[in-house]
């Protein structure tokens, strides 16, 4: 029966370190859903108006990445693999866009205030990672 309070102790301690990550997960702000960044961020409507654009550019530069790498991915299944040049230019493509991507969140955060900066980094933005091989060719 002494047991018992260490039992508990220890069932309670590993419930919290299992909840309390996915409670936070739920309050992560993602840049995309322009409402929660809006109200997290405290923007005024010029800032939110420039926050909405460059967001749907950063859309539209995802897309096009998506776009891009279904054709390829495409390719490769009806084995009609790109060239070596056509790789790096695939490449260069993707380091590009995400290079864009970059620039347009460092001019969203170039209109906040020091406070908003601090929440900012806090915020999920969307990204373009490097382009790997197994991302058009599989494993």
């Amino acid at each position: 029966m002494k047991d018992y309070p260490m039992k508990l102790k220890q069932i309670a301690f590993a419930l919290f370190f299992l909840f309390v990550p996915l409670m936070s997960a739920q309050n992560k702000v993602s840049l995309t859903n322009l409402e929660k960044t809006k109200e997290y961020l405290s923007l005024s409507e010029k800032q939110y108006e420039l926050v909405k654009q460059n967001v749907k550019k950063i859309n539209a530069i995802l897309e096009e990445d998506k776009k891009i790498i279904a054709e390829l991915k495409k390719r490769v299944e009806n084995d009609d693999e790109p060239g070596f040049f056509e790789k790096i230019s695939v490449k260069r493509g993707r380091d590009g866009r995400a290079s864009d991507i970059e620039d347009l969140l460092e001019e969203i955060e170039d209109k906040l205030t020091d406070e908003q900066k601090v929440k900012f980094e806090k915020i999920e933005k969307p990204e373009l990672k490097g382009l790997s091989k197994e991302e058009i060719f599989g494993k």
